[in-house]
């Protein structure tokens, strides 16, 4: 890892203070937290968002047999003369493992700040909490829902980021346009917003109930887990008024994979269905 970056190695107390620890322990059991204050600068920003990362590791079992956190991607959105649409569908960052053999990066955490140079364009971060949105309805096992998502991996789909895709695997339908197709780009599932949300609507799920819109402020930061929540956008954004940190795994064993996969597939037993008490004993 580049020496810009603080040790985030789970053998030391990355996060300082009462205030740090807090925010930390709210990320862990919530999965987003909007961390009080302002910040002058991304590099001000990322050292606490790192911090907070390495904190929130050190309260989930899970870890335990993970490799170190590192700085796995960082981005300024929207580049400039980049076309965009006015809404971004609900997704993981760096995707879900597929379990396809090779080893993949994964993005565990990603950290969203607001530059202060930049006028804010009032778009909003869509948070959709994976346990309340798929509670709304039952599920088969986890054995079963893992076998349907990893049906297709291969060299070519070692991880699938779009919330709906999950979906679309889980219910074993077809849809979804065709990724196949020429010129369709990952993400271009749906035109706008209404058509996501009824999308999900068909599959016994109702956005509304379970998403959060965050508008940040300039100099504000977010953070959230990509294991319990996806993210999408509302409204376009200015030119480079957002940056974004990924942090996690740059080259993710198997193993290691089938460990973050189990823990995505929980949010799934949670709602009711006869995997939900095995998965409330043994899920965070």
């Amino acid at each position: 890892m580049s020496a810009r970056w603080p040790d985030l190695s789970h053998r030391r107390a990355p996060a300082e203070g009462e205030a740090l620890t807090s925010i930390a322990v709210a990320l862990a059991e919530r999965g987003v937290v909007r961390v009080p204050g302002r910040r002058p600068d991304p590099a001000a920003a990322w050292h606490e968002a790192l911090q907070v990362a390495a904190a929130a590791r050190g309260l989930d079992p899970i870890c335990a047999g993970l490799p170190d956190l590192e700085v796995v991607g960082e981005f300024t959105v929207p580049p400039p003369g980049v076309v965009q649409r006015d809404f971004q569908a609900l997704h993981f960052d760096f995707g879900v493992p597929l379990l396809a053999g090779a080893p993949v990066a994964v993005s565990r955490f990603t950290a969203l700040y607001l530059d202060p140079q930049c006028a804010g364009s009032g778009a909003a971060t869509r948070i959709v909490p994976l346990r309340p949105l798929l509670a709304q309805r039952l599920w088969p096992d986890r054995a079963a829902l893992a076998q349907r998502l990893c049906r297709d991996a291969g060299d070519s789909a070692a991880v699938e980021g779009i919330l709906a895709r999950i979906i679309e695997a889980a219910d074993e339908s077809c849809d979804l346009p065709d990724r196949h197709a020429e010129g369709f780009l990952c993400g271009m599932e749906f035109s706008a917003l209404p058509d996501e949300r009824a999308y999900f609507a068909r599959h016994g799920l109702q956005l509304a109930a379970a998403e959060q819109e965050i508008v940040l402020s300039p100099g504000e930061l977010l953070l959230f887990d990509n294991l319990t929540a996806a993210h999408g956008r509302r409204g376009r954004r200015n030119t480079g008024e957002l940056h974004q940190l990924c942090i996690g795994f740059g080259s993710l064993e198997l193993s290691c994979q089938a460990t973050l996969l189990d823990r995505i597939l929980a949010s799934f037993a949670a709602s009711g269905s006869p995997d939900a008490v095995l998965a409330g004993e043994s899920s965070p």
